[in-house]
């Protein structure tokens, strides 16, 4: 059992090298998944706050009825399943508008005072103590609920995912019952717009360190070889468990430093603290895992440390220094997204009949080439057909010719899937954004869908946006920001609080004008659909996105104590890595072989549509390389870079490594 244990001190030994992961480090290191840094900044524990909802999948606006209407002897009535009831706060969230009276479990409750949730929802404290593990909701009074219809729900749900069949209407003052028609005319199949979101920890969460090299704990330039069983390794875990929750800790090992079949299986540590005589390979990553029976509490992890003595070490090595070290940090996302394939078809097609490689040429560079594709989608069209259609996520269609001769088009949601598109048939890597004030006072009325981009120019994820034809830059430093960076300033600006400059780029002259971060586009709340492939699978996606709301379940929101997320979602996201995860990058291990002078490059990249890395040794030729490969240094300076490409022929970020031998 882990309670209150506190690191223990580790005699020094000749060689030995320590990798100690406090909660700060680990949150700013480890992929993590449903647990967050602790607000003091001590602990890792279970992230707080959980959505229950069925309705999500075709939860928006359609083309078909999808409104019940309340009036008197008309009740309605929505089965929830929660679980555990216990929670610190529960919130009603009903989708529609009106004057409201409920039955919770057969009791009366008032519904006052309600608060905004997603503009378009109200929420409503609950009594708790009311809660069940299965929870009846009845609704009565005057005004309108909405209806997510059981025919569209496949549009947004995941695979294997059903219509649960909770929800109820009768029109006798709840003397009958029927959950199959609903709606005014008795004539739906569906869910009502009503969801509880509780103010409870998560049951369970992950978090899964960096891989470690155990030859190289202290992070030399050049990790030594050792031979092949390493020395004493020791593995020390401090954290709390309160009754009803746990942490269990599982380890793995390799011989490369990216993770493969060769690797060993998880096994699972038993112990806070192990001591390893001979642990076999020189990689180890370890994972742990939260668990909470009681919901109103969580388990605490405070740090980790890991300890080796490494055997054989090459003192060749010593005599090296890095004279430059740009070598990039793979940041990963528990996100589970998924990405275009570049060589798309229908991609090669758009790119084909809308001439897009004239519309890039001799622009300066990548970036020069995503300002002319997002000036270029601005200017497709000048108004749309979505009062009778919603096309698909898909460029050709949206560009085709309605019955009027004009393209089909739409609104920003459609500009900015043209934009996206076009830069995926080049090879440039997005995602889908929407963006607007959320529900704590920021007064923008706005709504907008956008897209980011991920710049191998500047390493990271840029808002750019193909409907508006704009992007903004810092001031000082000229680079183009990310919506959370655009967010941070926002927040600031409207609070009075001192903020970096941004200054206004516009490419094309559209509709839209821009004033100050005061105004329109508000970048507060920032909701990710969790893919780009919206060629390769037609589904999940929020039912007409942008068309009244943004109610569907499958976003990713991100959250902070600044400006929460709406409680409307259930997916939230705070730890930065998990947002802003990088791509096309080669991250560079360097590794002695017994032969002195020659190093092993091991290679890692997150890149979609990945290829080949390539090199380039000094002055030689570039060359495609598989990670692994033998770099031999020669007296005096050496120069390595390397990068990804992918199928595209694109060009990731490179990293740049000199060394030279030490006088």
């Amino acid at each position: 059992m882990l309670t209150g244990l506190a690191l223990c001190t580790l005699a020094a030994s000749a060689g030995a090298g320590e990798a100690t992961f406090d909660a700060r480090r680990l949150a700013e290191s480890s992929v993590m998944r449903d647990v967050e840094l602790a607000r003091d900044g001590t602990s890792i524990v279970l992230c707080r706050g959980v959505l229950i909802a069925d309705d999500g999948p075709a939860a928006g606006y359609s083309y078909r009825p999808n409104e019940e209407t309340l009036k008197e002897g008309i009740r309605i009535r929505k089965d929830l399943a929660i679980g555990d009831p216990r929670t610190h706060r529960a919130d009603l969230l009903i989708g529609g508008n009106g004057e409201f009276e409920a039955v919770i479990n057969g009791e009366p409750v008032t519904l006052a005072n309600p608060a905004k949730a997603g503009n378009y929802w109200r929420s409503f404290d609950l009594p708790r103590a009311l809660l069940k593990s299965d929870t009846r909701i009845e609704l009565r009074g005057r005004g309108k609920v909405w209806i997510a219809r059981d025919d569209e729900f496949a549009a947004g749900a995941d695979d294997g995912e059903r219509p649960p069949n909770r929800s109820a209407r009768s029109a006798d003052d709840g003397k009958t019952w029927s959950d199959e028609r609903l709606g005014p005319r008795g004539e739906i199949d569906g869910e009502y717009g009503v969801r509880l979101f509780l103010d409870r920890y998560h049951t369970s969460g992950h978090l899964t360190l960096p891989v470690m090299d155990l030859a190289n704990l202290d992070g030399a330039p050049i990790a030594p070889a050792v031979d092949k069983e390493l020395g004493p390794v020791e593995i020390e875990i401090s954290g709390q468990q309160p009754g009803g929750t746990s942490l269990v800790y599982r380890l793995r090992t390799g011989a490369t430093p990216v993770p493969d079949k060769a690797w060993s299986d998880w096994q699972t540590i038993r112990d806070a603290r192990v001591v390893h005589e001979q642990i076999g390979r020189r990689y180890l990553q370890i994972e742990v895992t939260f668990s909470a029976n009681d919901p109103l509490e969580t388990p605490q992890l405070r740090a980790v440390q890991v300890r080796a003595t490494p055997r054989g070490a090459s003192p060749w090595t010593r005599k090296w220094r890095a004279l430059e070290w740009k070598n990039a940090e793979i940041v990963r996302t528990s996100i589970p997204f998924r990405y275009e394939p570049f060589d798309h078809p229908r991609l090669k097609q758009f790119r084909e009949r809308h001439r897009l490689d004239e519309v890039v040429a001799g622009a300066d560079g990548e970036w020069g080439q995503i300002e002319r594709l997002a000036a270029w989608s601005s200017q497709q069209w000048e108004s749309g057909h979505l009062a009778k259609v919603y096309p698909p996520w898909d460029a050709l269609e949206i560009l085709a010719s309605y019955s009027d001769g004009k393209p089909v088009g739409g609104f920003c949601q459609q500009y900015n899937v043209v934009f996206l598109q076009a830069c995926e048939a080049l090879g440039i890597a997005g995602r889908c954004v929407s963006i607007g004030a959320g529900d704590h006072g920021v007064d923008i009325r706005s709504g907008h869908e956008v897209v980011e981009v991920w710049s191998n120019d500047f390493a990271k994820w840029v808002y750019i946006d193909g409907n508006a034809a704009w992007y903004f830059r810092d001031v000082a430093t000229g680079a183009p920001l990310s919506l959370r960076e655009l967010r941070e300033r926002q927040l600031a600006t409207i609070g009075g609080k001192p903020f970096a400059e941004v200054k206004l780029v516009t490419l094309a002259r559209t509709k839209y004008e821009w004033t100050d971060l005061t105004g329109w586009p508000a970048f507060a709340e920032l909701r990710m659909i969790p893919r780009s492939n919206f060629l390769e699978q037609k589904s999940p996606l929020p039912l007409n996105q942008g068309m009244r709301g943004w109610f569907w379940t499958g976003h990713y929101a991100w959250t902070d104590t600044a400006y929460p997320a709406s409680l409307l979602y259930g997916r939230r996201i705070s730890q930065p890595r998990n947002w802003d995860w990088t791509l096309n990058q080669a991250a560079v291990r360097l590794e002695a072989t017994d032969a002195e002078g020659e190093v092993r490059v091991h290679l890692e990249t997150v890149t979609p549509g990945f290829q080949t890395f390539v090199a380039q040794v000094d002055t030689e030729e570039a060359r495609p390389v598989e990670s692994g490969f033998i770099w031999r240094l020669k007296p005096g300076a050496n120069r390595l870079q390397v990068w990804p490409r992918n199928v595209m022929g694109r060009k990731g970020v490179v990293s740049q490594i000199e060394l030279t031998e030490a006088k």
